[in-house]
């Protein structure tokens, strides 16, 4: 097979992947219809000894569909379950919405074979990737029951719920994995095991060896499959072998304070596949708030170029750089130099995450920047992962809620569905500005250093890493003077951070719940929003929107001087929230704060409910 040949079969496979997505989106209709989809929705709520009515079939269409658990969590706490059967069925869930999307992936991997669309090599890739990530998914269970649902609650009720005393028991035990240069690391690549009244920790070879057997088994299938292979389309082969021993041999390491070391060089081992057949990792640290152990996740992502071509990273650049015309590139060299470098080292994957496995079988990403290891990346830079015609079609597919009827303005939720629905061209400009710009925001400021020192004492420093983020696509979009787009770019903004607010008990997305109560001050304080008898509304003219940009240049500012004296995370962070007796963030400021918990409250009240006032026909006609 050519080259050229196997990139035109990409589009197919690409046609394939939508329809199946398609499929899974056609579920909608059993939650409101006694249609055949309904007796799937049935079926996992029999499955997971869940009663059947409006609500719960809203629930298990969304875990099957967007795989996220929230909606299924809110149904079981409004019934009164107690956290332990809480845990129990979704667990079952997990079980359930595991074997429904590996025959999808399954299927999925026949047609492409059957219908000749891959090379031997990358078929087999396809294969194998299967292979190794239904043994992923059972490492993650076990990840997940022990290090979530056990070990961190035994911490939090042991030294009530005092984050700060946690972290300090954590490093005066030596219980965090040791990184380079035998400092402290700023994640975990093993599990905390209760030895007596004390913790060990130990690697994950040995906390979990049932399941780390069963993938090295089949890690060592898959090398030796492509060693009797040759890649005759992009010559990866050696690339390949090289990133999947290096996986091999991290599992395989015992030595705790090893592990870093070892998966540092699975990162750099991976940072040299550059074919379209991109192989996702244990890289994500955001589930466990404490010592940042690796999630289990395991995936392959397939590049689909011809959905965006982004141009957002020159943006990024010009107002980093007119920025450190005003701080000084001589006063900060080494964050100076190492941040910019990283910048232009990143490689950008425009993809479609195709099969996906362990803890993306509980929510896939909008878009990623990885390897998190900063040392790595000072040498080999960063790939950037965007999905933007996956994230359309999610979005697009959502029903609309209830809770955002009554929380915001229906002019504000009309701007947005007019764009959601609009022009898929207009929908990839911003979402190349906000989203592919949020992830190169992750690369500025930086030491490779800095997560250590800046998570070192209060453990919260991602609760402002992805408020750089965003501001940082902010501010270089505000300097970029493309007033096209000003609107839709205001609009989707607040939208998204209304919508962050109901995560703030769901511990691996609560630092994009704290960016949003962030910007919801620079937001209202502006004038850009106001909220009337607990609605927010819009006001965005030319006065409102310059106010906008002079709020986010100095909270920016005073943001970049925190990263570049690496200052504890929490200095920043607290003159915008407090944390109330149940030691969740809430906005410091009094108004802002009333809206925030009136949302919240309603969530928990309606948020399962959806919206039947207003058809989403209403918007997809007009664009017709």
């Amino acid at each position: 097979m050519t080259k050229n040949k196997l990139e035109n079969n990409i589009q197919k496979i690409i046609q394939l992947f939508t329809e199946s997505q398609d499929n899974l989106h056609s579920l909608y209709t059993g939650v409101e219809n006694e249609w055949p989809e309904r007796d799937t929705l049935d079926d996992f709520l029999d499955a997971v000894k869940v009663e059947k009515n409006s609500e719960t079939r809203f629930a298990a269409y969304t875990r099957l569909w967007d795989l996220k658990e929230d909606p299924l969590r809110l149904y079981l706490e409004n019934a009164w379950k107690s956290e332990k059967e809480i845990q129990e069925i979704l667990d079952a869930a997990y079980q359930y919405v595991k074997a429904y999307h590996f025959d999808i992936h399954a299927g999925f991997i026949s047609k492409i074979e059957s219908e000749k669309l891959l090379s031997e090599f990358y078929l087999e890739i396809m294969k194998w990737v299967h292979e190794v990530g239904k043994w992923y998914s059972k490492l993650f269970t076990a990840w997940n029951n022990h290090t979530l649902n056990t070990i961190n609650p035994e911490l939090e009720a042991r030294f009530n719920n005092d984050g700060e005393a946690i972290m300090n028991y954590l490093q005066e035990n030596n219980l965090f994995d040791r990184g380079h240069g035998w400092e402290r690391a700023d994640r975990c690549y093993s599990a905390l095991v209760k030895s007596d009244d004390w913790y060990v920790s130990k690697a994950y070879r040995e906390a979990f060896p049932e399941a780390v057997d069963e993938i090295l088994w089949a890690l060592d299938n898959f090398i030796q499959t492509l060693r009797n292979l040759e890649d005759e389309i992009y010559n990866q082969k050696t690339e390949y072998l090289n990133y999947l021993t290096s996986i091999k041999n991290a599992l395989e390491e015992t030595d705790v304070h090893n592990l870093v070391q070892k998966w540092s060089e699975v990162d750099e081992a991976w940072m040299s596949v550059t074919s379209p057949f991109q192989i996702g990792h244990p890289l994500e640290a955001y589930e466990d708030k404490y010592r940042k152990s690796v999630s289990m996740e395991w995936d392959i992502r397939l590049l689909d170029s011809q959905t965006l071509q982004s141009t957002v990273e020159n943006d990024i650049e010009t107002m980093y750089e007119w920025l450190y015309d005003e701080i000084g590139r001589e006063n900060f060299p080494e964050s100076y130099k190492y941040s910019l470098e990283n910048q232009k080292r990143v490689q950008l994957y425009i993809s479609l995450p195709v099969l996906y496995y362990g803890s993306e079988l509980c929510g896939l990403y909008s878009a990623q920047v990885v390897p998190n290891d900063d040392v790595v990346s000072e040498k080999f830079g960063k790939k950037i992962f965007a999905f933007p015609r996956f994230v359309l079609s999610s979005q697009r597919n959502r029903p609309f809620m209830k809770l955002s009827s009554l929380t915001i303005d229906s002019e504000i939720l009309a701007k947005y569905r007019n764009f959601l629905f609009g022009s898929d061209g207009n929908y990839n400009k911003v979402y190349d500005i906000e989203t592919i710009g949020h992830e190169y925001g992750h690369t500025l400021w930086l030491t490779p250093e800095s997560e250590v020192k800046m998570n070192y004492k209060t453990g919260v420093y991602k609760n402002i890493e992805e408020f750089k983020a965003t501001a940082g696509w902010l501010m270089a979009y505000f300097m970029s003077w493309d007033e096209t787009l000003r609107e839709d770019i205001v609009v989707t903004h607040v939208m998204r951070c209304i919508w962050l607010l109901k995560y703030r008990e769901v511990e691996d997305i609560v630092p994009y719940y704290a960016e949003a109560l962030i910007h919801l001050k620079v937001l209202f304080d502006s004038g850009v929003i106001y909220t009337e008898d607990n609605i927010v509304k819009l006001h965005l003219n030319d006065s409102t929107y310059q106010m906008l940009r002079v709020g986010y240049t100095k909270v920016y500012t005073q943001l970049i001087f925190t990263y570049l004296n690496t200052i504890d995370a929490w200095e920043f962070l607290k003159d915008f929230v407090v944390k109330n007796d149940d030691w969740f963030y809430l906005p410091k400021d009094k108004k802002i704060r009333k809206f925030v918990e009136h949302y919240y409250k309603l969530y928990k009240e309606i948020g399962n409910e959806i919206d039947d006032s207003v058809s989403k026909e209403d918007y997809i006609l007009w664009v017709l």
